[in-house]
């Protein structure tokens, strides 16, 4: 797993309760790795983050046919190769903060 300091550009629900979320990564400035897109699972019960949140975002890349989920019985390998969505945790502005002496 990876975990990004990100802001989110763009997320759009997709069939069958997916979400598609798109991240701008702030550390990477390598060409070709700014962004991240990621797929959210529908039965994943976790709070969709809003366009323009800042936040770290921990994140799982699945190659289909080498890695596996658990179902609840066995291990199944993925379909597809993917970037999933683990957690997004949103960053919190000190500066906005009152400070009483």
């Amino acid at each position: 797993m990876v975990t990004a300091h990100v802001t989110v550009l763009a997320k759009e629900e997709d069939f069958g309760g997916y979400w598609i979320l798109v991240f701008k990564d702030l550390d990477n400035k390598q060409f070709g790795k700014q962004y991240i897109m990621c797929v959210v699972c529908p039965n994943w019960q976790t709070r969709i983050p809003d366009i323009g949140e800042r936040g770290y975002l921990n994140y799982e890349t699945v190659v289909a046919g080498e890695d596996k989920y658990w179902d609840g019985n066995q291990f199944i390998p993925y379909r597809y190769t993917n970037i999933y969505f683990i957690k997004f945790i949103k960053e919190v502005d000190n500066s906005k903060k009152d400070i009483i002496l």
